[in-house]
């Protein structure tokens, strides 16, 4: 999904494209030359960010739909937003492709419900939905509707797996990544091996500049989970900002030998050849 934009990893060359793409996916923030922190309010850094319009955006897709019949359906369900309406509204989204909406009306109807399980599924719709957006009014809205969607899930259900994806969802915003930090080591404070915790600490110390902290949670990472091949790319990552070229090749290496997919092998192989010619 979806590295067309600034992202949460600084993946540091044009050439392992791919790699971010397969790795890094589901994630994106900004990237800034200072270390990311509370310094700035989530008002100020939304001032600047274009509002997205939801009556707008519904109207634009309702003119996409020519059937007439079809239209007044959703006139009806829309004026009488109970359960089988939101369903009948989701479901017909869903099978248009038109996952803004559905992701939207999922919210509704687990609110109406109290669904945890299916505030979930919202939640998810938002990040995946946001992750392809190249609008940046859009992509905002989206992640925005994702940590709430999450916060609504742990006020259900407040696991640690729900807690994960809520810290997510606030690093993939970009507007209050400390708040996702606060939960995380919270996170770790009760398991300090949680590896998918600490995975997420690593990619934001590399995303901040805190290579020195990323290495240490990505190592444990590794040692808790050695064939996990995003904590191997991350570790080097770090060593590499961090001016180890050689422990960054070594890992990258190690990496290669482990990914299944032809493609993404040839892409880390050729990271490693530019590494080796900048040594």
């Amino acid at each position: 999904m979806k590295i067309n934009r600034t992202q949460w990893i600084a993946i540091g060359a044009s050439s392992v494209l791919l790699i971010g793409i397969y790795l890094f996916a589901d994630t994106k923030k900004i990237i800034t030359d200072k270390p990311a922190g509370p310094s700035a309010t989530r008002d100020e850094q939304k001032s600047s960010a274009p509002e997205f319009d939801w009556d707008s955006y519904l109207k634009k897709v309702k003119a996409n739909i020519t059937n007439t019949d079809t239209l007044n359906l959703l006139t009806g369900w829309e004026q009488a937003q109970n359960e089988p309406n939101l369903k009948a509204m989701i479901d017909f989204y869903h099978t248009r492709g038109e996952s803004v909406s559905e992701a939207y009306y999922t919210l509704r109807l687990a609110k109406l419900k109290k669904d945890a399980p299916l505030t979930l599924r919202a939640g998810d719709l938002f990040e995946a939905t946001a992750g392809i957006s190249n609008d940046d009014a859009l992509h905002q809205f989206l992640a925005d509707q994702a940590v709430e969607s999450f916060k609504y899930a742990m006020t259900l259900d407040s696991t640690t797996a729900n807690r994960l994806k809520l810290a997510t969802a606030y690093m993939d915003q970009g507007t209050a990544p400390m708040q996702g930090v606060g939960i995380l080591l919270d996170v770790i404070s009760k398991d300090s091996n949680n590896a998918d915790a600490l995975l997420l600490l690593g990619k934001f110390g590399i995303v901040s500049r805190q290579y020195d902290k990323a290495i240490v949670r990505l190592e444990k990472v590794v040692s808790l989970r050695p064939q996990n091949y995003d904590a191997l790319f991350l570790l080097a990552e770090a060593y590499r900002a961090k001016g180890d070229k050689d422990k960054a090749i070594q890992l990258l290496e190690k990496c290669a030998k482990m990914v299944d997919k032809p493609e993404l092998k040839k892409e880390i192989e050729q990271y490693i050849k530019n590494i080796k010619a900048k040594s």
